[in-house]
């Protein structure tokens, strides 16, 4: 399996590079392009990242978020992007699509999935999926999913006057932090697969859930994923997604690839 290696030290955000810690980041072609990286940020700035998290996913209480796929935690809004620097910065988007290399809109969704040891195993899917907003980013700025408007149908809530603007997630970056020290066996890793009738258990790289790294693809009809089960720990992460026209996205897959909500299926050989 051929690997680049790929420099995010070339961002054009001074603020940005003074947190980044690697300069290394590793590109790998199998079974579809991804880029993997460790010690993503500096330990003070990681170590703040963590407390954060902790502290964040301590307030939902352990109310349920997407029981569905047995995750606890909690979409991220405009009224917590803050603590979660610098992820949600313009410059780390802007560094994830060029690295990624999508012509990215500014729209981002967030969530902090929080997976309790002894989940199920989740099923290969790619996240080329639809996502909707109430307009567009201000200039330099992010937009954030919500509220007032349902990120997976566009259904707005509430008495919100203004129009959805449909796009597609453009890239997918998982970063994995406030977990226990991994080891072979204890499951909650990445599995990436060829197809999306792939049997979880048997992918064809893994990607474990070591704190300060992160897994980086674009969303593409192959780019399936899913997570596998972890047996002993918790696993925690921080998952974004960019954006991208959906005019863009069709010229380039196909209206037919891109899967709305109501048509993912959890397919019985991975469970």
């Amino acid at each position: 399996m051929t690997a680049t290696t790929t420099y995010p030290a070339n961002t054009e955000d001074a603020q940005l590079a003074r947190t980044l810690n690697s300069r290394r980041w590793i590109r790998r072609y199998q079974p579809f392009p991804h880029v993997i990286a460790y010690d993503v940020f500096r330990p003070a700035v990681y170590h703040q990242l963590e407390t954060n998290f902790r502290t964040l996913l301590a307030d939902t209480g352990g109310r349920p978020y997407l029981t569905a796929h047995g995750i606890d935690g909690r979409t991220v809004g405009e009224e917590i992007a803050d603590q979660l620097h610098p992820l949600l910065t313009r410059g780390w988007h802007d560094l994830l699509a060029r690295v990624a290399g999508i012509r990215a809109t500014g729209h981002i969704a967030v969530g902090m999935h929080h997976h309790r040891p002894g989940s199920k195993n989740g099923f290969a899917h790619n996240d080329l999926n639809p996502g909707w907003f109430l307009g567009e980013p201000p200039p330099g700025g992010l937009a954030l999913c919500g509220p007032g408007i349902d990120y997976t149908s566009g259904r707005l809530l509430g008495e919100v006057d203004r129009t959805p603007l449909e796009t597609v997630r453009g890239a997918a970056l998982l970063f994995y932090l406030a977990n226990p020290p991994w080891r072979p066996g204890d499951g909650g890793s990445t599995g990436l697969y060829r197809a999306a009738g792939a049997d979880i258990r048997r992918p064809v790289a893994v990607v474990p859930p070591l704190n300060n790294s992160m897994l980086l693809f674009a969303c593409t009809p192959r780019s399936f994923h899913g997570f596998i089960s972890n047996r002993r720990t918790p696993r925690n992460s921080i998952v974004m997604w960019l954006h991208r026209t959906k005019d863009e996205a069709v010229a380039q897959w196909g209206e037919a690839v891109i899967v709305p909500y109501g048509r993912r299926r959890r397919p019985d050989a991975t469970r």
